[in-house]
């Protein structure tokens, strides 16, 4: 997102007030998920704003337990850099499946590219599991034109089975049905 500025243009060329910041503060407050994400957004320093990483988690934190699959993807880059929250490899794995599962595209490529790394250390019925999972995901991402994903998916793939990407394919096929029958779009 570029910030209110580009939201402000959108909605003039619309005829529409663009948000003010005191419109916004009211918002998240009021519990908006998208006006707690944009705040989370700012304190991240997306937006030109000096970087606190600890206020970016808290706004992120209010959006994401709202469902927000943006915020649920930032808080667990967060977690898993250490940027503004402790260091924690299981928070950030908890939100960014959130936001994979929801349909975000660049969360399912980074889950892929996380189930990936573990299958290098795992023995073989998990890292076997885990190599499944890794190209269930980067599908995923793939059929949203995820940028990379495809290339993941390749360099995977070349360590797999036939029979573990048939298995990768089928859970990719069924997780978008899913998305499908129950109204969600993926991504």
């Amino acid at each position: 997102m570029k910030g209110l500025a580009s939201l402000g243009g959108w909605l003039k060329h619309f005829g529409k007030p663009a948000p003010s910041s005191a419109t916004e503060e009211r918002a998240a407050e009021l519990e908006d998920a998208e006006s707690q994400f944009n705040k989370g957004q700012r304190f991240a320093g997306e937006s030109g704003a000096a970087r606190n990483y600890s206020q970016a988690a808290e706004w992120y934190l209010k959006a994401a337990e709202r469902d927000h699959s943006g915020a649920q993807f930032n808080l667990g880059l967060l977690y898993g850099k250490g940027q503004g929250v402790r260091r924690d490899e299981a928070a950030a794995d908890v939100w960014l499946r959130k936001a994979a599962k929801s349909g975000h595209p660049e969360a399912q490529y980074h889950v892929g590219v996380r189930q990936h790394r573990a299958s290098k250390s795992g023995r073989p019925p998990e890292a076997s599991e885990c190599r499944i999972e890794a190209l269930t995901w980067l599908l995923l991402a793939m059929a949203q034109g995820y940028r990379g994903a495809e290339s993941a998916r390749e360099f995977v793939a070349l360590e797999m089975t036939r029979d573990e990407v048939d298995e990768a394919e089928r859970r990719a096929a069924a997780f978008q049905a899913d998305q499908t029958w129950a109204g969600a779009a993926p991504g």
